[in-house]
């Protein structure tokens, strides 16, 4: 029925989605409720539709063709918008060798990071920082990408960021390049300080009564 959108015939069949819908309201977030919708409803009459005709008069001959969802939820939809952004970001990217760079956190904070969402942008700054940092000391200008997943292979809740940096950087004086590599134990100390320092410093604002975070009563606990 959908030979090209796998997920929503996942999510139809046996009525999967709204099953666990009327199961899980109460806690699932409303983009989640609102990108799966808006997947369901793609290529469907729901976004409207475009007619066309033949330009010669006599030919009766029409075809209607359904709007997309644009949603980034949804299989095909989604695949488009990141090849677009790719396109686009190669030409930004400068073209030299690049490091690979995986900084994770302890299954212990996954739940807290759940329950508080705004600190999933901090994430970026703390990563960034730490190459900056270095970098600045060496007085060099490097490239930073950063990509933040907060799913595991399993498709489990696993908060984790990915970097690219470039091996090497402009030097501030001569212009001139200069090489530059890191090396994961010394990442390794930094990274912890930082995620260390961003959840002493947002303690007060935290949300800890959710499931998994029963360890923690108070302040000091947290220190």
């Amino acid at each position: 029925m959908y030979p090209n959108k796998p997920i929503k015939q996942l999510f139809n069949a046996n009525d999967n989605w709204l099953n666990y819908l009327n199961k899980h309201r109460k806690t699932l977030r409303t983009v989640v409720i609102e990108n799966v919708t808006k997947m369901l409803a793609c290529s469907t009459a729901a976004f409207g539709s475009k007619e066309y005709r033949c330009s010669h008069a006599n030919c009766t001959h029409h075809k209607y063709i359904h709007q997309t969802c644009k949603s980034r939820f949804c299989s095909s939809c989604g695949i488009k918008a990141t090849e677009r952004w790719i396109r686009k970001q190669q030409h930004v990217f400068p073209e030299c060798e690049y490091q690979h760079v995986t900084l994770t956190l302890p299954h212990t904070l996954w739940p807290i990071f759940r329950d508080n969402r705004f600190l999933l942008n901090h994430l970026f700054s703390c990563a960034a920082k730490i190459f900056l940092g270095w970098a600045k000391q060496l007085d060099i200008d490097i490239g930073v990408f950063c990509a933040l997943h907060t799913y595991g292979r399993k498709l489990n809740w696993n908060v984790h960021i990915h970097l690219s940096v470039t091996r090497g950087g402009l030097c501030k004086r001569t212009g001139l390049w200069k090489p530059i590599f890191f090396k994961a134990k010394t990442t390794e100390k930094c990274w912890r300080t930082a995620i260390t320092q961003l959840l002493g410093s947002n303690y007060s604002e935290l949300d800890l009564t959710g499931e998994g975070c029963p360890f923690i009563r108070n302040e000091q606990d947290w220190s």
